[in-house]
Protein backbone atom coordinates (compact mmCIF):
# COMPACT_ATOMS: atom_id res chain seq x y z
CA UNK A 1 0.00 0.00 0.00
CA UNK A 2 1.01 3.49 -0.95
CA UNK A 3 -0.58 5.96 1.25
CA UNK A 4 -0.46 9.68 1.29
CA UNK A 5 -3.90 11.84 1.95
CA UNK A 6 -7.77 11.49 1.37
CA UNK A 7 -8.86 11.81 -1.92
CA UNK A 8 -10.73 13.47 -4.35
CA UNK A 9 -10.95 10.73 -7.14
CA UNK A 10 -10.83 6.83 -5.98
CA UNK A 11 -10.97 4.18 -8.61
CA UNK A 12 -11.62 0.95 -7.02
CA UNK A 13 -12.02 -2.95 -7.79
CA UNK A 14 -9.71 -2.35 -11.07
CA UNK A 15 -6.25 -3.59 -12.68
CA UNK A 16 -4.37 -0.71 -12.35
CA UNK A 17 -0.76 -1.33 -14.31
CA UNK A 18 1.63 1.15 -12.88
CA UNK A 19 4.17 0.90 -15.62
CA UNK A 20 6.69 1.47 -13.00
CA UNK A 21 10.09 -0.07 -12.37
CA UNK A 22 8.33 -2.60 -10.10
CA UNK A 23 6.06 -3.65 -12.79
CA UNK A 24 3.56 -3.25 -9.84
CA UNK A 25 -0.24 -3.91 -10.43
CA UNK A 26 -3.15 -2.77 -8.13
CA UNK A 27 -6.57 -2.68 -6.89
CA UNK A 28 -7.10 0.95 -6.46
CA UNK A 29 -5.96 4.26 -7.13
CA UNK A 30 -6.32 7.66 -5.48
CA UNK A 31 -6.04 11.04 -7.10
CA UNK A 32 -6.42 14.47 -5.08
CA UNK A 33 -6.41 17.93 -6.82
CA UNK A 34 -3.92 16.75 -10.42
CA UNK A 35 -1.70 14.15 -7.94
CA UNK A 36 -1.81 10.72 -7.39
CA UNK A 37 -2.26 10.60 -3.15
CA UNK A 38 -3.00 6.82 -3.20
CA UNK A 39 -2.20 3.19 -4.60
CA UNK A 40 -3.18 -0.28 -2.43
CA UNK A 41 -5.85 -2.48 -2.60
CA UNK A 42 -9.44 -2.18 -2.19
CA UNK A 43 -9.50 -3.07 1.86
CA UNK A 44 -6.59 -0.56 2.36
CA UNK A 45 -8.14 2.13 0.06
CA UNK A 46 -10.75 3.41 2.75
CA UNK A 47 -8.01 4.96 4.31
CA UNK A 48 -8.44 7.84 1.85
CA UNK A 49 -12.10 8.41 1.41
CA UNK A 50 -13.09 11.63 2.74
CA UNK A 51 -16.56 13.21 2.77
CA UNK A 52 -16.43 14.47 -0.93
CA UNK A 53 -14.51 11.41 -2.46
CA UNK A 54 -15.72 10.21 -5.52
CA UNK A 55 -15.69 6.32 -6.08
CA UNK A 56 -15.73 4.71 -9.65
CA UNK A 57 -16.08 1.26 -9.32
CA UNK A 58 -14.03 -0.03 -12.52
CA UNK A 59 -15.85 -3.31 -12.20
CA UNK A 60 -12.67 -5.25 -13.61
CA UNK A 61 -11.53 -2.79 -16.15
CA UNK A 62 -7.71 -1.46 -16.10
CA UNK A 63 -6.13 1.62 -15.85
CA UNK A 64 -2.86 2.43 -17.59
CA UNK A 65 -0.77 5.83 -17.38
CA UNK A 66 -1.78 8.68 -20.07
CA UNK A 67 0.00 7.08 -23.33
CA UNK A 68 2.85 9.29 -25.17
CA UNK A 69 2.88 9.33 -28.32
CA UNK A 70 6.69 10.65 -28.95
CA UNK A 71 6.97 11.50 -33.03
CA UNK A 72 3.45 12.84 -33.98
CA UNK A 73 2.88 15.65 -37.05
CA UNK A 74 -0.33 17.85 -35.15
CA UNK A 75 -2.62 18.59 -36.09
CA UNK A 76 -2.72 15.37 -38.06
CA UNK A 77 -5.72 15.06 -40.22
CA UNK A 78 -7.67 17.66 -39.21
CA UNK A 79 -6.89 20.62 -41.46
CA UNK A 80 -6.72 17.79 -44.51
CA UNK A 81 -9.92 16.18 -43.46
CA UNK A 82 -12.06 19.93 -43.47
CA UNK A 83 -10.20 21.60 -46.69
CA UNK A 84 -8.58 18.88 -49.06
CA UNK A 85 -9.06 15.45 -50.60
CA UNK A 86 -8.62 12.48 -48.80
CA UNK A 87 -6.74 9.42 -50.65
CA UNK A 88 -6.04 6.96 -47.15
CA UNK A 89 -7.97 3.07 -47.89
CA UNK A 90 -8.06 3.79 -51.44
CA UNK A 91 -6.15 0.74 -53.41
CA UNK A 92 -6.15 1.90 -56.85
CA UNK A 93 -4.91 5.21 -59.27
CA UNK A 94 -8.86 4.42 -60.56
CA UNK A 95 -9.85 5.01 -57.46
CA UNK A 96 -7.03 8.29 -56.63
CA UNK A 97 -8.28 9.90 -59.55
CA UNK A 98 -12.52 9.27 -58.79
CA UNK A 99 -11.55 11.03 -55.41
CA UNK A 100 -10.54 14.28 -57.08
CA UNK A 101 -12.94 14.65 -59.31
CA UNK A 102 -15.48 14.38 -56.27
CA UNK A 103 -13.85 16.89 -54.38
CA UNK A 104 -13.84 18.78 -57.68
CA UNK A 105 -17.64 18.39 -57.96
CA UNK A 106 -18.32 18.95 -54.65
CA UNK A 107 -16.14 22.27 -54.19
CA UNK A 108 -16.50 23.96 -58.49
CA UNK A 109 -14.95 27.12 -56.82
CA UNK A 110 -11.76 25.48 -55.91
CA UNK A 111 -8.91 27.14 -57.29
CA UNK A 112 -6.73 24.33 -56.45
CA UNK A 113 -6.69 21.08 -55.09
CA UNK A 114 -4.45 19.19 -52.18
CA UNK A 115 -4.83 15.88 -50.96
CA UNK A 116 -3.38 13.33 -48.84
CA UNK A 117 -2.81 9.81 -48.69
CA UNK A 118 -2.51 7.87 -51.97
CA UNK A 119 -0.09 4.64 -51.25
CA UNK A 120 2.91 3.28 -53.59
CA UNK A 121 1.38 0.19 -52.66
CA UNK A 122 -1.86 0.81 -55.28
CA UNK A 123 0.52 1.16 -58.28
CA UNK A 124 1.56 -1.21 -60.64
CA UNK A 125 4.13 -1.33 -63.55
CA UNK A 126 6.14 2.04 -64.21
CA UNK A 127 4.08 3.72 -61.83
CA UNK A 128 5.41 1.44 -58.96
CA UNK A 129 8.80 1.75 -60.17
CA UNK A 130 8.83 5.64 -60.90
CA UNK A 131 5.44 7.54 -59.62
CA UNK A 132 2.41 8.04 -60.91
CA UNK A 133 1.87 10.26 -63.94
CA UNK A 134 0.75 14.10 -64.23
CA UNK A 135 -1.74 12.70 -67.12
CA UNK A 136 -3.50 10.61 -65.16
CA UNK A 137 -4.93 13.76 -62.98
CA UNK A 138 -4.75 15.76 -66.19
CA UNK A 139 -8.04 13.82 -67.22
CA UNK A 140 -10.31 15.23 -64.45
CA UNK A 141 -8.32 18.80 -63.40
CA UNK A 142 -6.46 19.87 -66.52
CA UNK A 143 -7.28 23.22 -65.62
CA UNK A 144 -6.23 24.10 -61.79
CA UNK A 145 -3.14 22.72 -60.07
CA UNK A 146 -3.53 19.65 -58.04
CA UNK A 147 -1.02 18.55 -55.70
CA UNK A 148 -1.54 15.35 -53.58
CA UNK A 149 0.85 13.86 -50.88
CA UNK A 150 1.67 10.38 -50.58
CA UNK A 151 0.76 8.85 -47.19
CA UNK A 152 3.90 8.54 -45.92
CA UNK A 153 4.33 12.21 -46.48
CA UNK A 154 7.76 11.56 -48.91
CA UNK A 155 6.31 12.15 -52.47
CA UNK A 156 4.00 14.41 -54.38
CA UNK A 157 2.02 13.37 -57.20
CA UNK A 158 1.02 16.25 -59.61
CA UNK A 159 -0.49 17.59 -62.58
CA UNK A 160 0.33 19.63 -65.89
CA UNK A 161 -1.19 22.63 -64.27
CA UNK A 162 0.50 22.07 -61.13
CA UNK A 163 3.86 22.16 -62.52
CA UNK A 164 3.11 25.23 -64.90
CA UNK A 165 2.06 27.04 -62.01
CA UNK A 166 5.25 26.78 -59.82
CA UNK A 167 7.29 26.56 -63.25
CA UNK A 168 8.80 23.02 -62.76
CA UNK A 169 10.52 21.74 -66.21
CA UNK A 170 12.98 19.38 -67.06
CA UNK A 171 15.09 21.80 -66.71
CA UNK A 172 14.53 22.81 -63.10
CA UNK A 173 17.52 22.04 -60.86
CA UNK A 174 16.74 19.62 -58.37
CA UNK A 175 16.66 20.91 -54.54
CA UNK A 176 19.52 19.25 -52.53
CA UNK A 177 17.86 15.79 -51.53
CA UNK A 178 15.79 15.88 -53.57
CA UNK A 179 14.07 14.32 -56.83
CA UNK A 180 12.42 15.46 -60.12
CA UNK A 181 10.97 12.14 -61.33
CA UNK A 182 11.35 12.23 -65.11
CA UNK A 183 10.35 9.57 -67.97
CA UNK A 184 13.36 7.63 -69.10
CA UNK A 185 12.32 7.99 -72.60
CA UNK A 186 11.99 11.14 -73.17
CA UNK A 187 13.20 13.11 -70.10
CA UNK A 188 10.24 15.20 -69.84
CA UNK A 189 8.94 15.61 -66.13
CA UNK A 190 7.10 12.87 -64.83
CA UNK A 191 4.38 14.03 -62.36
CA UNK A 192 5.94 12.93 -58.82
CA UNK A 193 8.47 14.85 -56.86
CA UNK A 194 9.91 13.36 -54.39
CA UNK A 195 11.81 14.74 -50.95
CA UNK A 196 12.73 17.58 -51.04
CA UNK A 197 11.56 18.81 -54.43
CA UNK A 198 8.27 18.80 -53.02
CA UNK A 199 9.39 22.69 -51.36
CA UNK A 200 8.86 23.25 -55.11
CA UNK A 201 5.53 23.45 -54.67
CA UNK A 202 3.90 25.81 -52.25
CA UNK A 203 1.10 24.33 -49.73
CA UNK A 204 -2.30 26.06 -48.64
CA UNK A 205 -1.61 28.52 -45.62
CA UNK A 206 -4.19 28.61 -43.16
CA UNK A 207 -4.62 31.04 -40.59
CA UNK A 208 -4.31 31.62 -37.18
CA UNK A 209 -8.03 30.67 -36.20
CA UNK A 210 -8.05 27.61 -38.44
CA UNK A 211 -5.11 25.93 -36.64
CA UNK A 212 -6.55 26.62 -33.40
CA UNK A 213 -9.44 24.97 -33.60
CA UNK A 214 -7.30 22.44 -35.64
CA UNK A 215 -5.67 22.18 -32.60
CA UNK A 216 -8.43 22.16 -30.21
CA UNK A 217 -9.96 19.01 -32.14
CA UNK A 218 -6.54 17.01 -32.70
CA UNK A 219 -6.23 17.71 -28.75
CA UNK A 220 -9.81 15.74 -28.44
CA UNK A 221 -8.89 13.13 -30.59
CA UNK A 222 -5.74 12.42 -28.83
CA UNK A 223 -7.53 12.06 -25.95
CA UNK A 224 -9.96 9.61 -27.24
CA UNK A 225 -7.09 7.89 -27.99
CA UNK A 226 -5.77 7.91 -24.39
CA UNK A 227 -2.81 10.06 -25.54
CA UNK A 228 -1.50 12.77 -22.78
CA UNK A 229 1.42 13.80 -24.23
CA UNK A 230 3.12 14.47 -27.65
CA UNK A 231 6.31 15.27 -29.12
CA UNK A 232 5.70 17.76 -31.91
CA UNK A 233 7.30 17.54 -35.04
CA UNK A 234 5.66 20.00 -37.53
CA UNK A 235 9.20 21.37 -39.27
CA UNK A 236 8.28 24.65 -41.42
CA UNK A 237 4.49 24.49 -39.39
CA UNK A 238 5.69 24.28 -36.13
CA UNK A 239 5.18 28.22 -35.21
CA UNK A 240 1.47 28.27 -36.22
CA UNK A 241 1.16 24.79 -33.93
CA UNK A 242 2.60 26.55 -30.95
CA UNK A 243 0.98 29.42 -31.26
CA UNK A 244 -2.32 27.75 -31.08
CA UNK A 245 -1.28 25.36 -28.54
CA UNK A 246 0.52 28.62 -26.91
CA UNK A 247 -3.94 30.11 -27.47
CA UNK A 248 -5.43 26.92 -25.71
CA UNK A 249 -2.67 27.29 -22.71
CA UNK A 250 -3.91 30.78 -21.99
CA UNK A 251 -7.17 29.88 -22.13
CA UNK A 252 -6.25 26.87 -19.72
CA UNK A 253 -7.33 24.43 -22.11
CA UNK A 254 -3.99 22.74 -23.26
CA UNK A 255 -4.55 19.84 -21.41
CA UNK A 256 -1.23 17.46 -22.56
CA UNK A 257 2.14 17.91 -22.33
CA UNK A 258 3.90 19.22 -25.82
CA UNK A 259 7.22 18.93 -26.38
CA UNK A 260 8.67 19.78 -29.76
CA UNK A 261 11.76 20.00 -32.13
CA UNK A 262 12.60 22.55 -34.35
CA UNK A 263 14.27 20.92 -38.13
CA UNK A 264 17.51 21.90 -38.96
CA UNK A 265 18.57 22.13 -42.67
CA UNK A 266 22.09 21.41 -43.96
CA UNK A 267 21.61 23.99 -46.37
CA UNK A 268 21.62 26.56 -43.63
CA UNK A 269 24.33 28.65 -41.25
CA UNK A 270 24.00 25.93 -38.14
CA UNK A 271 24.89 28.94 -35.78
CA UNK A 272 22.08 31.22 -37.15
CA UNK A 273 19.46 28.28 -36.98
CA UNK A 274 20.07 27.69 -32.81
CA UNK A 275 20.15 31.30 -31.93
CA UNK A 276 16.53 31.11 -33.73
CA UNK A 277 15.70 27.94 -31.66
CA UNK A 278 16.66 29.74 -28.79
CA UNK A 279 14.38 32.55 -29.09
CA UNK A 280 11.57 30.04 -29.76
CA UNK A 281 12.54 28.38 -26.61
CA UNK A 282 12.20 31.50 -24.77
CA UNK A 283 9.15 32.27 -26.00
CA UNK A 284 7.26 28.90 -25.47
CA UNK A 285 8.62 27.72 -21.68
CA UNK A 286 6.00 26.86 -19.75
CA UNK A 287 4.80 23.16 -18.15
CA UNK A 288 3.12 21.83 -20.74
CA UNK A 289 4.28 23.56 -23.87
CA UNK A 290 8.20 23.67 -25.09
CA UNK A 291 10.63 23.29 -27.09
CA UNK A 292 12.91 20.92 -26.27
CA UNK A 293 14.47 19.26 -29.15
CA UNK A 294 16.27 19.42 -32.84
CA UNK A 295 15.14 17.01 -35.61
CA UNK A 296 17.18 16.07 -38.74
CA UNK A 297 16.70 14.35 -41.33
CA UNK A 298 19.71 11.96 -42.68
CA UNK A 299 17.50 10.23 -45.59
CA UNK A 300 14.84 9.66 -47.06
CA UNK A 301 12.24 6.48 -47.42
CA UNK A 302 12.57 3.20 -48.85
CA UNK A 303 9.46 3.17 -50.75
CA UNK A 304 11.17 6.20 -52.70
CA UNK A 305 14.31 4.77 -53.06
CA UNK A 306 15.89 7.37 -50.63
CA UNK A 307 16.58 5.66 -47.85
CA UNK A 308 20.51 5.03 -47.54
CA UNK A 309 21.16 1.40 -47.16
CA UNK A 310 24.67 -0.70 -46.42
CA UNK A 311 24.20 -2.44 -49.40
CA UNK A 312 22.92 -1.97 -52.72
CA UNK A 313 19.39 -1.21 -53.67
CA UNK A 314 18.03 -4.65 -55.40
CA UNK A 315 17.17 -4.39 -58.98
CA UNK A 316 13.10 -4.17 -58.66
CA UNK A 317 13.63 -0.38 -57.45
CA UNK A 318 14.93 0.35 -60.72
CA UNK A 319 18.07 2.09 -60.04
CA UNK A 320 20.60 0.37 -61.55
CA UNK A 321 23.87 -1.81 -60.33
CA UNK A 322 25.58 -0.29 -57.04
CA UNK A 323 22.90 2.33 -55.94
CA UNK A 324 22.75 2.64 -51.97
CA UNK A 325 20.14 6.15 -52.05
CA UNK A 326 21.52 8.90 -50.60
CA UNK A 327 22.48 10.35 -47.15
CA UNK A 328 21.32 13.81 -46.85
CA UNK A 329 24.29 15.25 -44.67
CA UNK A 330 27.86 15.95 -44.81
CA UNK A 331 29.27 14.04 -41.97
CA UNK A 332 31.73 16.61 -40.54
CA UNK A 333 28.75 19.26 -40.59
CA UNK A 334 26.55 16.78 -39.18
CA UNK A 335 28.72 15.77 -35.77
CA UNK A 336 29.06 19.55 -35.66
CA UNK A 337 25.41 20.49 -35.70
CA UNK A 338 24.71 17.58 -33.26
CA UNK A 339 27.33 18.80 -30.94
CA UNK A 340 25.73 22.45 -31.14
CA UNK A 341 21.95 21.15 -30.33
CA UNK A 342 23.10 19.11 -27.07
CA UNK A 343 25.85 21.91 -26.06
CA UNK A 344 22.56 23.91 -26.15
CA UNK A 345 20.62 21.94 -24.28
CA UNK A 346 18.69 20.17 -26.77
CA UNK A 347 17.54 16.89 -27.60
CA UNK A 348 18.62 15.12 -31.08
CA UNK A 349 15.67 13.46 -32.86
CA UNK A 350 17.07 11.74 -36.60
CA UNK A 351 14.72 10.56 -39.49
CA UNK A 352 16.88 7.51 -40.44
CA UNK A 353 14.94 4.70 -42.52
CA UNK A 354 17.99 3.21 -44.30
CA UNK A 355 20.78 0.99 -42.35
CA UNK A 356 23.27 3.65 -43.91
CA UNK A 357 21.88 6.53 -42.37
CA UNK A 358 21.74 5.03 -38.85
CA UNK A 359 25.41 3.39 -38.99
CA UNK A 360 26.45 7.22 -39.95
CA UNK A 361 23.91 9.15 -37.63
CA UNK A 362 25.33 6.52 -35.16
CA UNK A 363 28.80 7.64 -35.68
CA UNK A 364 27.92 11.22 -35.62
CA UNK A 365 26.32 10.78 -32.42
CA UNK A 366 29.61 8.65 -31.05
CA UNK A 367 32.10 11.55 -31.89
CA UNK A 368 29.04 13.76 -29.76
CA UNK A 369 28.84 11.44 -26.98
CA UNK A 370 33.03 11.22 -26.73
CA UNK A 371 33.33 14.93 -26.39
CA UNK A 372 30.13 15.62 -23.94
CA UNK A 373 30.13 11.91 -22.39
CA UNK A 374 28.43 13.22 -19.12
CA UNK A 375 25.00 15.09 -20.45
CA UNK A 376 21.68 13.68 -20.05
CA UNK A 377 20.73 14.32 -23.73
CA UNK A 378 18.17 11.11 -24.09
CA UNK A 379 18.51 11.61 -28.16
CA UNK A 380 16.89 9.23 -30.52
CA UNK A 381 17.19 7.85 -33.54
CA UNK A 382 13.62 7.61 -35.09
CA UNK A 383 11.79 5.19 -37.91
CA UNK A 384 14.78 2.61 -38.13
CA UNK A 385 13.38 0.21 -40.64
CA UNK A 386 16.49 -1.61 -41.35
CA UNK A 387 19.14 -1.41 -38.96
CA UNK A 388 22.40 -3.79 -39.22
CA UNK A 389 22.61 -5.90 -35.88
CA UNK A 390 26.11 -4.70 -34.98
CA UNK A 391 24.72 -1.30 -34.33
CA UNK A 392 22.30 -2.35 -31.52
CA UNK A 393 23.88 -2.47 -28.89
CA UNK A 394 25.57 1.02 -30.18
CA UNK A 395 21.80 2.35 -28.87
CA UNK A 396 22.51 1.03 -25.33
CA UNK A 397 26.47 2.40 -25.08
CA UNK A 398 25.36 6.08 -25.83
CA UNK A 399 21.80 5.27 -24.11
CA UNK A 400 19.92 6.65 -27.83
CA UNK A 401 16.23 6.12 -27.47
CA UNK A 402 14.84 3.76 -30.44
CA UNK A 403 12.34 5.82 -31.77
CA UNK A 404 9.67 3.31 -33.40
CA UNK A 405 6.12 3.25 -35.20
CA UNK A 406 4.97 -0.14 -34.85
CA UNK A 407 2.22 0.61 -36.54
CA UNK A 408 4.28 -0.46 -39.85
CA UNK A 409 5.89 -3.60 -37.96
CA UNK A 410 4.32 -6.35 -40.25
CA UNK A 411 3.77 -7.26 -43.72
CA UNK A 412 1.26 -4.84 -44.62
CA UNK A 413 -1.43 -5.42 -47.52
CA UNK A 414 -1.39 -3.79 -51.01
CA UNK A 415 2.00 -2.94 -49.96
CA UNK A 416 4.69 -4.85 -48.34
CA UNK A 417 5.39 -7.49 -51.47
CA UNK A 418 5.11 -4.92 -54.32
CA UNK A 419 7.05 -2.07 -52.21
CA UNK A 420 9.31 -3.31 -49.85
CA UNK A 421 10.49 -6.69 -51.04
CA UNK A 422 10.47 -5.84 -54.78
CA UNK A 423 13.00 -3.13 -53.84
CA UNK A 424 14.95 -4.87 -50.86
CA UNK A 425 14.63 -8.15 -51.35
CA UNK A 426 15.69 -11.05 -48.46
CA UNK A 427 16.32 -8.05 -46.49
CA UNK A 428 12.68 -6.80 -46.32
CA UNK A 429 12.68 -9.59 -43.98
CA UNK A 430 14.66 -8.43 -41.24
CA UNK A 431 12.81 -4.99 -40.99
CA UNK A 432 11.60 -2.92 -38.08
CA UNK A 433 13.86 -4.87 -35.37
CA UNK A 434 11.35 -4.18 -32.29
CA UNK A 435 11.90 -7.31 -30.44
CA UNK A 436 16.18 -7.00 -30.78
CA UNK A 437 15.98 -3.38 -29.18
CA UNK A 438 14.07 -4.28 -26.24
CA UNK A 439 16.81 -7.96 -25.83
CA UNK A 440 19.36 -5.58 -25.85
CA UNK A 441 17.96 -3.27 -23.47
CA UNK A 442 17.83 0.05 -25.47
CA UNK A 443 14.91 2.21 -24.36
CA UNK A 444 12.14 2.19 -26.98
CA UNK A 445 9.61 4.56 -27.10
CA UNK A 446 6.62 4.30 -29.53
CA UNK A 447 5.11 6.54 -31.88
CA UNK A 448 2.67 6.84 -34.67
CA UNK A 449 4.37 9.27 -37.59
CA UNK A 450 0.34 10.33 -37.63
CA UNK A 451 -0.69 11.50 -40.02
CA UNK A 452 1.36 8.84 -41.44
CA UNK A 453 -0.06 6.44 -39.91
CA UNK A 454 -3.76 7.34 -39.94
CA UNK A 455 -5.25 6.34 -36.87
CA UNK A 456 -3.06 6.80 -34.33
CA UNK A 457 -4.53 4.38 -31.80
CA UNK A 458 -1.78 3.15 -28.98
CA UNK A 459 -4.14 -0.27 -29.08
CA UNK A 460 -3.21 -0.84 -32.36
CA UNK A 461 0.48 -0.31 -32.15
CA UNK A 462 0.96 -2.34 -28.97
CA UNK A 463 -1.53 -5.39 -30.44
CA UNK A 464 1.01 -4.82 -33.69
CA UNK A 465 4.30 -4.88 -31.69
CA UNK A 466 3.35 -7.99 -29.72
CA UNK A 467 2.27 -10.06 -33.11
CA UNK A 468 3.89 -8.54 -35.68
CA UNK A 469 0.65 -9.14 -37.69
CA UNK A 470 -2.16 -7.04 -38.88
CA UNK A 471 -4.65 -6.38 -36.61
CA UNK A 472 -7.46 -5.35 -38.40
CA UNK A 473 -8.22 -5.76 -42.05
CA UNK A 474 -10.48 -2.59 -41.81
CA UNK A 475 -7.44 -0.39 -41.88
CA UNK A 476 -6.11 -2.14 -45.62
CA UNK A 477 -8.70 -2.25 -47.76
CA UNK A 478 -11.43 -4.19 -46.32
CA UNK A 479 -9.04 -7.18 -46.51
CA UNK A 480 -10.20 -10.54 -44.00
CA UNK A 481 -9.08 -10.56 -40.70
CA UNK A 482 -6.50 -13.18 -39.83
CA UNK A 483 -7.24 -16.21 -37.31
CA UNK A 484 -4.05 -16.32 -35.06
CA UNK A 485 -1.27 -14.53 -34.43
CA UNK A 486 0.99 -16.60 -36.29
CA UNK A 487 -0.86 -16.55 -39.69
CA UNK A 488 1.62 -16.03 -42.03
CA UNK A 489 0.40 -14.04 -44.68
CA UNK A 490 1.52 -11.28 -43.07
CA UNK A 491 3.57 -12.00 -40.65
CA UNK A 492 6.71 -10.33 -40.35
CA UNK A 493 10.22 -11.87 -38.43
CA UNK A 494 8.12 -12.94 -35.22
CA UNK A 495 11.18 -13.24 -33.43
CA UNK A 496 11.26 -9.61 -33.17
CA UNK A 497 7.95 -9.48 -31.35
CA UNK A 498 7.67 -7.89 -27.87
CA UNK A 499 5.68 -8.13 -25.05
CA UNK A 500 2.59 -6.84 -23.90
CA UNK A 501 4.38 -5.10 -20.95
CA UNK A 502 7.15 -3.58 -22.81
CA UNK A 503 4.88 -2.29 -25.68
CA UNK A 504 2.91 -0.54 -22.96
CA UNK A 505 6.08 1.03 -21.48
CA UNK A 506 6.75 2.13 -24.86
CA UNK A 507 3.90 4.33 -24.98
CA UNK A 508 4.30 5.43 -21.34
CA UNK A 509 7.36 6.01 -19.10
CA UNK A 510 9.67 5.18 -21.60
CA UNK A 511 7.89 7.79 -23.78
CA UNK A 512 7.99 10.15 -20.58
CA UNK A 513 11.39 9.10 -20.29
CA UNK A 514 11.97 10.26 -23.96
CA UNK A 515 10.54 13.41 -23.41
CA UNK A 516 12.12 14.57 -20.52
CA UNK A 517 8.56 14.56 -18.16
CA UNK A 518 9.21 10.79 -16.71
CA UNK A 519 9.42 12.96 -13.21
CA UNK A 520 6.04 14.40 -13.63
CA UNK A 521 4.33 11.47 -15.55
CA UNK A 522 4.37 8.56 -17.78
CA UNK A 523 3.92 6.20 -14.62
CA UNK A 524 1.30 5.48 -12.05
CA UNK A 525 2.99 6.71 -9.24
CA UNK A 526 2.53 8.02 -5.75
CA UNK A 527 3.26 12.08 -6.24
CA UNK A 528 3.31 11.78 -9.85
CA UNK A 529 0.34 13.70 -12.22
CA UNK A 530 -2.84 12.02 -12.40
CA UNK A 531 -2.56 11.38 -16.31
CA UNK A 532 -4.01 8.20 -16.37
CA UNK A 533 -6.50 5.79 -19.13
CA UNK A 534 -9.39 3.85 -18.15
CA UNK A 535 -9.69 0.73 -21.10
CA UNK A 536 -12.57 -1.80 -21.26
CA UNK A 537 -10.10 -4.86 -20.85
CA UNK A 538 -7.45 -6.08 -19.42
CA UNK A 539 -4.42 -5.91 -22.04
CA UNK A 540 -1.73 -8.58 -19.75
CA UNK A 541 -4.91 -11.24 -19.94
CA UNK A 542 -6.42 -11.32 -23.13
CA UNK A 543 -5.47 -12.52 -26.64
CA UNK A 544 -3.38 -10.02 -28.49
CA UNK A 545 -5.55 -10.83 -31.72
CA UNK A 546 -7.88 -8.47 -29.74
CA UNK A 547 -5.86 -5.95 -28.48
CA UNK A 548 -6.49 -3.67 -31.34
CA UNK A 549 -10.42 -4.12 -30.32
CA UNK A 550 -9.61 -2.40 -26.46
CA UNK A 551 -12.07 0.48 -26.54
CA UNK A 552 -10.31 3.95 -23.97
CA UNK A 553 -13.56 4.16 -21.57
CA UNK A 554 -12.17 7.51 -19.76
CA UNK A 555 -8.65 9.87 -20.06
CA UNK A 556 -7.75 11.68 -17.68
CA UNK A 557 -5.36 14.66 -17.63
CA UNK A 558 -3.77 16.27 -14.15
CA UNK A 559 -6.61 14.66 -11.95
CA UNK A 560 -9.65 15.98 -14.84
CA UNK A 561 -11.72 13.94 -17.10
CA UNK A 562 -10.73 15.29 -20.49
CA UNK A 563 -12.48 12.40 -22.25
CA UNK A 564 -15.48 9.72 -21.57
CA UNK A 565 -16.31 7.44 -24.26
CA UNK A 566 -20.81 8.04 -23.61
CA UNK A 567 -21.22 5.18 -25.94
CA UNK A 568 -19.51 2.31 -23.70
Amino acid sequence: MIFDDTADLLFINGIIYTADEQDIIYQALGVKESQIVFLGNDDQSAGCIGPHTQIINLQGKMIIPGMIDTHIHPPGLVLSELYEVQLFGITSIEGYIKGVKEFINQHPSAQAVFGRGWSWGALSGDDLMLGPQKEYLDQVAPNIPVMLQAGDGHSLWVNSKALAVHGITKETKEPNGGVIVKNPDNGEVRGTLKEGAMRLVVWPEYNHEQYREAMKVFQEKMHSFGITGIFCIASRLLAKIYQACEQLNKDKALTMFVRGAVTISPDEDLSLQFTAIDKLRKLYHSPYLQITGTKFFADGVIEGSTGFLLKPYSAGAGKGDGYYGEFLWDIEKLKQAFFMANQHGLQIHVHSIGDGATRNVLDALEDVHKKMPQGDYRNSITHLQLVDKEDILRFKEMNIIANVQPYWHFKGPHWWEKVDYRILGERAKEEYPLGSFFANGVTVASSSDYSITNVPYPMRGIAIGVMRNMENGAFYGGVEDIKHMDNDQYLLNKKERATVRQMIKSFTINGAYAMKIDQETGSLELGKQADLVVLDQNLLTINPIDIAKVKVIMTFFAGKLVYENINN
